[in-house]
């Protein structure tokens, strides 16, 4: 039986780095080898909280190289890079008609994985990718575009769909609270979209790196982040703002700072339990809007991989620090307490 490395998670915070058996595509579906994983928030608090039952191997944000093809496969060879996402609807059911497409009954069943359960599988030296991965979920990664950008395409995917959520157009003037991997994407996404953006963090470097990357930035360890917002927008409040932070603070701070009949989106908010208090009246007199959205979409599926494979989402800068596999718990360390100059926290593969 040929072996391969991964870190399993078996119910610790530290993930055990591991020989497992080397996957084998079914029909229809192939063998990736990782190059670069995304270290992803969801993947840590599934970790820490103990929200998933072991064993598993996560890891979702997953750029490789084609290993090894199913029967019937056509539209990949041996040796393709690609882009791998791990969740992918049907496009039949009742929900995917409603475009809810994270609501799909098939989008829930995880379609990457390196064994056991499956739950996306990155943090291995390879993983396998089910059939309807492969026909509507795996994206050629185009000569020049480096593997530890390419396996962003899902984040900003993610992030994306936040941005058109929110119904941002141009003109209009966004707020983001918070400038880690997550914020930068939002901000610049909005951008994208043709709005103003003006963002907010404790962080002096992610600041910095925000103002480079065109934002107005504000230094919210000085508190008065409503009243700034307001200054810039004569009074009225930002048209959406964007919540890429966590905590009340940041909550009650995006709620002051919306505009009447503006919207707001607490991106950050993915797990059960993450519970903020609002007054509801307050809320419903200024007609302002709570926007849910969670996951990919497959509508802007095809400009999130064009925006990152043609350099206008920029986030090479984005990527701070990279481990090889056998360091993955110094990786997931450092994202739960990121050091000054921490961003996006990756596993290179390469590496060894």
């Amino acid at each position: 039986m040929s072996l391969m490395r991964a870190a399993v998670y078996r119910g610790s915070p530290r993930l055990a780095v591991e020989e497992i058996p080397l996957p084998e595509p079914e029909p229809g579906g192939m063998v990736v080898r990782v190059d670069v994983c995304g270290v992803c928030g969801t993947d840590v608090k599934k970790i820490d909280k103990g929200l998933a039952p072991p064993p598993r191997v996560f890891g979702h944000e997953i750029s490789g190289v084609v290993s090894a093809l199913g029967a019937g496969v056509k539209r990949f060879k041996a040796g393709d890079r690609v882009v791998v996402h791990h969740h992918i609807p049907c496009l039949q059911c009742f929900y995917c008609e409603l475009r809810l497409y994270a609501q799909c009954a098939l989008y829930k069943q995880n379609g990457t994985s390196a064994g056991f359960e499956p739950a996306g599988g990155g943090f291995a030296e390879y993983l396998k990718a089910a059939p309807h991965i492969v026909e509507r979920g795996a994206i050629p990664i185009p000569a020049g575009v480096k593997s530890e950008v390419a396996c962003l395409v899902e984040p900003v995917n993610t992030c994306l769909k936040a941005v058109d959520a929110a119904t941002i157009r141009g003109g209009e003037t966004v707020v983001v609270v918070g400038q880690g991997p997550i914020g930068s994407m939002l901000m610049q996404l909005a951008q994208v979209r043709g709005a103003r953006v003006l963002v907010s963090d404790l962080s002096p470097f992610r600041l910095d790196l925000a103002r480079r990357l065109g934002g107005l930035t504000f230094d919210a360890s000085k508190g008065g982040l409503e009243e700034w917002v307001r200054v810039e927008t004569s009074g009225r409040g930002a048209d959406a703002v964007l919540l890429a932070a966590t905590g009340q603070g940041p909550f009650d701070a995006a709620v002051g700072s919306t505009r009447p009949g503006g919207r707001i989106v607490p991106f950050s908010a993915t797990s059960r339990g993450e519970t903020y208090q609002v007054d509801l009246g307050l809320l419903s007199a200024a007609e302002k809007q709570i926007v849910s959205v969670y996951s990919a979409s497959v509508d802007v599926q095809e400009e999130a991989a064009d925006l990152v494979f043609s350099g206008r989402v920029r986030l090479q800068e984005l990527v701070t620090d990279s481990f090889p596999l056998s360091q993955v718990n110094e990786a997931i360390d450092l994202f739960r307490r990121p050091a000054a100059s921490t961003m996006k926290v990756a596993i290179d593969l390469r590496l060894g």
